[in-house]
């Protein structure tokens, strides 16, 4: 922030000031120091009364504050602001080109591009806007391009106890024709998350399956495949389903977890799955979840309504029990695809009985206890 206060010499009791501020926000601390400087400096002149503040000093000097992003159409976003506000400046992604917008003072600023953005590819914009009384505030937010065709699609198996020759791995099962651009399964809940993959566009048919490799090995073989099936030759491939990798990725929790389907990175949640050999604990200030952020990972997903919840709160008993899967014994969907989300849809199938890219099993292991 820069600001320059000129004084009037002739009038050192009562000066008229001017002040200009320039930046991108302006705090209510700033103000307030600076009306002290005023008193203070004419008590030191000699004054035995208080300066004038000038009028000015009193007014609005809130900058804008930016609220969310919405991505309205193939070409179009709007910036939600708390106030009215006027676009002064904007830069943003080379492959972006605004075409000419208003400037008129409204709260949504929609910004429309002249052409269609990439379903699921990540942009970024950086706007200046003020607010009627002058006060700026430049935003930099990044945002995602709008998939229209997201085709139905469960969570449908999954290792999360993988082997170094077996590692974790989920499998996502296609309901409809459309497309997989942004389509984001994320390891956690939306807002409590580790890893997540991000998938790219990719043209699917009802019937269509997709792997989502959460433990890479980072080899070269380890091939995110958009057009040929047979690309990827990474561990667990398969030759049937789409195969993609989670860079950096260190697998998923053995005992307690969420997966979390979304139709792009901040999107509306498709699907997920709850999963816990914990017990409830009446008592126990987390209910028997052993961190803060499980118990707060469990609620998120509740409020989404995105899992069912036995009682009035989620308990751990909630999600499904992984505590005989294995490397090869999947926690798996009904095979006629199931989904009253809940740990109902759910079972641990024999050993040897994981079958990812293919059709699911009914047949539940049965532990020999």
């Amino acid at each position: 922030m820069r600001y320059n206060v000129n004084a009037s010499a002739q009038a050192p009791c009562h000066p008229d000031r001017l002040l200009s501020l320039e930046g991108d926000t302006y705090m209510h601390d700033v103000l307030r120091m600076l009306r002290l400087g005023v008193v203070a400096a004419a008590l030191a002149s000699g004054c035995n009364q208080l300066p004038d503040v000038p009028g000015m000093l009193e007014g609005d000097w809130n900058p804008p504050v930016f609220v969310q992003t919405r991505v309205a159409g193939q070409a179009e976003i709007v910036l939600m602001f708390d106030e009215p506000v006027e676009l002064l400046d904007f830069a943003g992604h080379a492959a972006l080109e605004l075409n000419p917008t208003t400037t008129a003072l409204a709260r949504e600023l929609t910004l429309r591009f002249s052409k269609p953005l990439d379903a699921g590819n990540r942009y970024w914009v950086s706007v200046t806007v003020a607010d009627e009384h002058g006060n700026r505030s430049t935003v930099h937010t990044p945002f995602y391009g709008l998939n229209e065709r997201v085709p139905r699609i469960l969570i449908n198996e999954f290792v999360c106890e993988g082997s170094s020759r077996n590692p974790d791995w989920v499998e996502l099962v296609v309901l409809s024709d459309g497309n997989l651009g942004g389509v984001t399964l994320t390891e956690g809940s939306p807002s409590f998350w580790e890893s997540r993959k991000i998938l790219p566009a990719v043209e699917v048919e009802t019937g269509d399956y997709v792997l989502v490799h959460f433990k890479p090995q980072a080899i070269p073989e380890e091939i995110d495949e958009t057009v040929d099936k047979t690309a990827s030759r990474g561990r667990n491939h398969s030759l049937v389903a789409w195969d993609f990798w989670v860079t950096g990725g260190d697998g998923i929790p053995n005992t307690t977890g969420a997966l979390t389907l979304s139709a792009s990175p901040e999107g509306k949640v498709l699907d997920a799955v709850l999963y816990s050999n914990r017990k409830y604990e009446a008592t126990h200030q987390r209910r028997g979840f052993g961190t803060q952020r499980q118990l707060e990972m469990f609620e998120e997903i509740g409020k989404l309504d995105a899992w069912v919840t036995q009682g009035e709160f989620v308990i751990p008993e909630d999600g499904i029990d992984p505590t005989d899967s294995t490397a090869t014994r999947s926690l798996s969907r009904s095979a006629d695809h199931g989904d009253s989300d809940s740990a109902r849809d759910w079972h641990v199938v024999p050993t040897r009985g994981a079958t990812p890219g293919a059709v699911n099993t009914d047949d539940v292991y049965r532990a020999s206890r």
